[in-house]
């Protein structure tokens, strides 16, 4: 199964299109997740949408094509557009096997973080063909501070959720050898131009595929050998361009293994709730409305403005003084959203809200069943009730 983000990348649309057809009803997620919104699509899913891309270009309307899909029986059209549709994917998978032939294959790897150190800008890319404008602009801006900067791997990190052909928000830069990243001084006069200096070392492991092709096509294959070997993905794509090739790396986390922290602190926290009286901070107590989920990295998060709403069905969170919320299935103790899922228990860390103008803000890293996953952050802003 794959979250709308993944699935969008293999359809090669953008989420709001999906999103446009689950609202018209002609291709609905195969899950969706109550308390998360995550949506789920299976591979089955890809040829549905590839036959609704199919009739929309022979000039079909998505009434029509509703009309279609709803009477299969009824209707010989969504037969002819399946096996000319079937066709055509039978000759991409053709071309593939060719160029994998030609390749010697695509070789995927899970690796520990190799912990990059890069330095460039923030941008939006009205398109990627931008991306050499943009990283010539910064290796002027460096100048001779560093003569062989521009000589560099160069960097193109999307912080988008999902496919997006344009106006995309991304890190753009170099990455740093073993000598400028520990080249205290260097790191200081690229911060004092208005540089950003990128690291990430929160990130365990890596999954690590190189390409000659179109990366968007590397994404692909990424995310389906994720989804084959029960991998989960999450966070950014970063593209390293090594002259002749590129190197694709995304945080990644092998489901199959447990994972030996959270173990311990999950036999921990069941000990301390038996043993323990549960503790109702007032610092929790209120009423909440969810604002976004978190795209890292955090300084190009802006709280005031919706960075990427997950389609749950609890924007609205309250916390009542007794442990209590308003949903049956969800309650909450010490530093923690316990929510009952399928039976389960999963425990979601409430982080220190902060204060902003009077307004506070709370935080939850809310997880997701698979226990050695790597939870994402909601944000929600406190709603005070008029008299």
């Amino acid at each position: 199964m794959y979250r709308i983000g993944e699935f969008s990348y293999l359809c090669e649309c953008t989420i709001k299109t999906l999103r446009h057809y689950e609202k018209m009803g002609i291709l609905i997620p195969k899950e969706v997740d109550d308390f998360t919104g995550y949506r789920y699509y299976s591979d089955e899913q890809v040829s549905i949408y590839n036959n609704i891309k199919t009739l929309q270009e022979a000039g079909f309307t998505l009434k029509e094509i509703k009309n279609i899909l709803d009477n299969p029986k009824d209707n010989n059209i969504l037969k002819e557009v399946e096996e000319l549709t079937n066709d055509y994917q039978d000759k991409l998978k053709k071309l593939e096997e060719i160029k994998n032939k030609l390749r010697g294959g695509v070789y995927m790897e899970l690796i520990k973080n190799p912990i990059f150190v890069m330095i460039g800008e923030f941008k939006e890319l009205k398109t990627r063909d931008d991306f050499k404008k943009e990283l010539d602009a910064i290796d002027k801006k460096v100048g001779t501070n560093c003569r062989n900067f521009s000589k560099l791997p160069s960097v193109l990190i999307s912080y988008e959720v999902g496919f997006k052909e344009d106006n995309i928000t991304c890190f753009i830069g170099r990455v740093l050898n073993d000598e400028l990243k520990t080249n205290y001084n260097f790191v200081k006069v690229m911060e004092s131009m208005g540089l950003e200096v990128l690291t990430d070392n929160k990130v365990e492991t890596l999954l690590h595929t190189s390409s000659i092709d179109d990366v968007i096509d590397t994404y692909k294959e990424m995310i389906k050998y994720a989804n084959s070997n029960n991998i989960q993905i999450r966070g950014e794509f970063i593209e390293i361009y090594n002259y002749d090739k590129t190197d694709i790396y995304v945080e990644a986390y092998d489901l199959t293994k447990d994972n030996e922290d959270a173990l311990i602190h999950e036999k921990q926290l069941v000990e301390k709730f038996k043993t323990t009286e549960p503790i109702y901070d007032s610092k929790y107590v209120g009423k909440w409305c969810l604002q976004g989920q978190i795209v890292e990295p955090l300084k190009i998060f802006n709280p005031n403005k919706e960075h990427f709403m997950p389609d749950t069905k609890y924007k609205e969170l309250i916390l009542y003084k007794d442990g209590t919320t308003n949903y049956d299935n969800v309650t909450w103790r010490d530093d923690y959203l316990l929510i009952k899922n399928n039976g389960k228990i999963v425990e979601n860390r409430l982080y220190q809200e902060t204060s902003k103008e009077g307004t506070r803000y709370l935080g939850i890293l809310m997880n997701d069943i698979n226990i050695n996953a790597r939870p994402y952050r909601y944000y929600y802003k406190e709603v005070k009730d008029r008299d």
